[in-house]
């Protein structure tokens, strides 16, 4: 074996090795994005008084930093543009805190999602459900013959 191919076969059994990746907890809030931002920024800073690291509301993320039994812990909240099941226009809302139980993140967007309906009130109705096209039968829809 070269030495290309064992460091090739090296850096997979690391990658292996290092187990699988954390997937984040996420929620569709039914509140546009630009709703959702200012609502989420003041929870993640005043409401729970983490520390903002950085922002970037065209990005859509917020990353903080917070302090639990004197450790200090990195999180991120991510806001993403999205359609809810009804059809409206919603966030997809996901908290991401890598070195803690998973719960904490549910948590967090439980909290968001309530402080989201205390500020905005109840989301605005669905849009109106389109009805389905009628089906012709085919000779219908062909032109009628030249005379």
């Amino acid at each position: 074996m070269r030495a290309g191919p064992r460091l090739l076969l090296a850096a997979l059994l690391l990658a292996l090795a290092a187990g699988p990746a954390r997937a984040r907890s996420a929620s569709i809030l039914p509140y546009p994005v630009a709703e959702v931002w200012s609502s989420g920024v003041r929870f993640v800073r005043v409401d729970r008084g983490y520390t903002l690291r950085e922002k970037d509301q065209a990005s859509g993320y917020i990353l903080f930093e917070l302090r639990e039994g004197g450790k200090s812990y990195k999180g991120a909240l991510e806001l993403v543009r999205a359609t809810d099941e009804d059809g409206r226009d919603a966030t997809r809302a996901s908290f991401s805190l890598p070195d803690l139980p998973r719960h904490w993140e549910a948590m967090l967007l439980d909290k968001l999602a309530a402080k989201v309906r205390e500020e905005r009130g109840p989301p605005a109705p669905p849009p109106p459900r389109k009805k389905p096209e009628e089906r012709r039968p085919i000779d219908a829809a062909a032109p009628e013959p030249a005379r």
